[in-house]
């Protein structure tokens, strides 16, 4: 079965448990405001780099990882 071009489901669970593994994500200092600029926007889309678009509360999404990487 192929890749679904756009899901509404979870994406930010298997994101951080990939993230725990590999911990590829930005550790500037600027990265909380970056997150909070862009949920700022209240985007109803995101397009990931690898995998399928997602649909959704964008800027609660996003609030969420930023909450994520303050815990690390």
């Amino acid at each position: 079965m192929g890749k679904v071009p756009l899901v509404s489901d979870d994406i930010l669970g298997p994101s951080e448990a990939f993230r725990h593994q590999m911990d590829y994500y930005s550790h500037s200092r600027d990265t909380p405001r970056m997150i909070e600029k862009l949920a700022s926007l209240q985007p109803g889309m995101l397009a990931c780099m690898h995998g399928s678009a997602w649909s959704g509360d964008g800027a609660g999404l996003l609030r969420s990882l930023g909450e994520a990487l303050a815990r690390q």
